[in-house]
């Protein structure tokens, strides 16, 4: 199992809330172009979803270790 600290995953918050930012935006612009904005919202619906996911697993409380005290050098 992969832990993140509280500042990687506000940085990849961030990174993934920029990102949709910008394909928002070059969707708007290429108004005109049916095929590039269709792509444009496909890659900006992966990337909210992932986000939303990231959201809900961000509080997520671990799984609890069990520590045997042979672990720890014990008899």
């Amino acid at each position: 199992m992969h832990v993140k600290s509280g500042l990687e995953i506000v940085r990849i918050h961030q990174e993934y809330v920029d990102k949709i930012n910008e394909l928002t935006s070059a969707a708007h612009k290429l108004e005109e172009f049916g095929y590039t904005k269709t792509v444009l919202k496909e890659e900006i619906g992966r990337l909210t979803a992932e986000l939303q996911t990231l959201e809900n697993t961000r509080f997520q409380a671990l799984d609890p270790v069990i520590i045997t005290t042979s672990l720890l050098g014990g008899r």
